[in-house]
């Protein structure tokens, strides 16, 4: 569209506007009708009261916490079984002893743990 175009369709858009603005009435609407502001009727009144408690919506779904999917455990602290020999229990006792502090060198470190009571760790 070259300007001249965009001129005159500016031109013949803003007559057309003027006139629809000549058209309407200067008066208000409630003067047209006969009726003043005071006749009108007063807006009801609304109460702000507070509620005493907050209203609880029950759902249908019961919401509990999440449950973690792995339960890392490092043992249960128990003893060896005791067998009666003395050699026996003392070194098992020693051997469960050397085992939790390399387990606990390895986690520091962040390697994978071992388990020091002949079960899978992190499974119970």
């Amino acid at each position: 569209m070259s300007n001249s175009k965009r001129y005159t369709f500016g031109l013949a858009l803003a007559i057309l506007s003027s006139t629809a603005v000549a058209e309407l009435p200067q008066s208000s609407i409630l003067t047209r009708y006969g009726v003043t502001s005071d006749q009108l009727p007063k807006p009801a009144a609304i109460e702000t009261t507070k509620p005493a408690k907050p209203i609880e919506e029950k759902t249908r779904f019961q919401i509990q916490p999440e449950q973690p999917w792995v339960t890392v455990r490092l043992g249960d602290g128990k003893q060896p079984e005791k067998t009666g020999n003395t050699s026996i229990d003392r070194s098992m006792q020693q051997e469960r002893e050397r085992c939790q502090r390399m387990q606990e060198r390895l986690i520091r470190q962040g390697g994978q743990s071992i388990s020091c009571d002949n079960s899978i760790p992190g499974i119970h």
